[in-house]
């Protein structure tokens, strides 16, 4: 019997039980994977388990903090992982929903770029996955999806499987580090620069919430290109007001990051994912002008010392980007927030 299977891959250094000061701060990625129901329906009305597979953070574990957190090696041990539980879990038939937030994010596409250019292994040959793995590192011309090394392996140890749903929350950096732009973490990295985190036309629908306060430059948002021959790919990338933790949770508050959780559940229902309704409770649409929330400060201690960056908005893939409403909202109610790639948005969007 088909069946779903959800990947859910948190931010840098993230955990599902972190605290501050005693009270829990879960990142949407730890809400949406505590709230998806243990079965759901097809579009006939048939019964479908839904199995949830949680990544922690890179760079969570005490040792591995800085390392993992920084640098590409600990990004590799994550995509393999996540592949893992896919590997051990598909079925033909069954639908693949992948989830991530911030490096969590790159976690989430890099894995959808090794079923891509792989496949999704068969059990029988779930040995073959340092094989399946070392194909995917070699980005050579003979060795992309479509060559003739890659064909061949999908054909002989796995399934074509497609990706029903990737739904991620402000990816950012190359590799998904924080840290783009420092030389001496540009130059180490560069050996993993093979992560394949395009969207490619295996995927149906993909989604990706934008924090349009970010101004970190580090934190360079990594937007998607639709390709051409995507048929019906539905792609949706929407800003919303406030930095890189008020869109993707973990903050004190989130009144601002329950707003871009909600889209995404709302997005990932209409792919069929079904949630728990006791789960979803208290959403932003029972709140009171839950978009006037305070921003979060990110710019603080070091991060200060480092050039700022405005993130342009519309600019990428115009066609696929437009701004919340929840952000218009608050640019027509309150005065005082006007960033400036929000007005220059506006601005073109007028002018057309």
């Amino acid at each position: 019997m088909a069946k779903r299977i959800v990947v859910c891959c948190d931010g840098t250094w993230a955990t599902p039980d972190q605290t501050e000061d005693g009270q829990p701060r879960p990142t949407n990625v730890t809400k949406l994977a505590l709230a998806i129901d243990a079965a759901g329906r097809d579009e006939a009305g048939t019964d479908l388990e839904q199995r949830v597979f949680y990544h922690r953070g890179i760079g969570s574990g005490p040792r591995n903090r800085l390392g993992g957190g920084a640098f590409g090696a600990g990004l590799s041990h994550d995509v393999i992982a996540a592949y893992r539980f896919i590997v051990g879990n598909y079925q033909p038939g069954d639908e693949l929903f992948l989830f991530g937030f911030s490096r969590g994010a790159y976690t989430a596409r890099s894995t959808a770029g090794l079923i891509r250019n792989a496949g999704v292994l068969r059990r029988r040959f779930r040995n073959r996955l340092n094989e399946a793995y070392s194909l995917y590192m070699d980005r050579t011309a003979t060795a992309h999806p479509r060559s003739i090394e890659a064909i061949l392996f999908r054909r002989s140890f796995s399934y074509e499987a497609r990706i029903k749903c990737i739904a991620v929350w402000d990816t950012v950096g190359a590799l998904g580090i924080p840290l783009t732009g420092v030389p001496l973490v540009d130059r180490w990295n560069r050996r993993w620069a093979f992560h394949d985190v395009d969207l490619s036309t295996t995927v149906d629908n993909a989604f990706q919430a934008l924090a349009i306060d970010e101004k970190r430059r580090p934190f360079l948002p990594a937007l998607w290109h639709q390709q051409s021959g995507a048929g019906s790919q539905r792609l949706e990338q929407v800003w919303f007001t406030g930095t890189h933790g008020d869109v993707g949770g973990g903050n004190r508050s989130s009144e601002l990051s329950d707003i871009p959780l909600k889209w995404i559940v709302d997005r990932a229902q209409s792919c069929g994912l079904a949630f728990r309704p006791e789960a979803l409770q208290g959403s932003p649409a029972d709140a009171g002008s839950p978009y006037l929330g305070a921003i979060q400060e990110s710019r603080t201690g070091l991060w200060r010392l480092l050039p700022t960056y405005v993130r342009p908005i519309g600019t990428t893939d115009p066609g696929h980007e437009r701004v919340a409403p929840s952000a218009m909202e608050r640019h027509q109610a309150d005065p005082t927030y006007r960033p400036p790639n929000l007005v220059d948005y506006l601005m073109a969007e007028g002018a057309r």
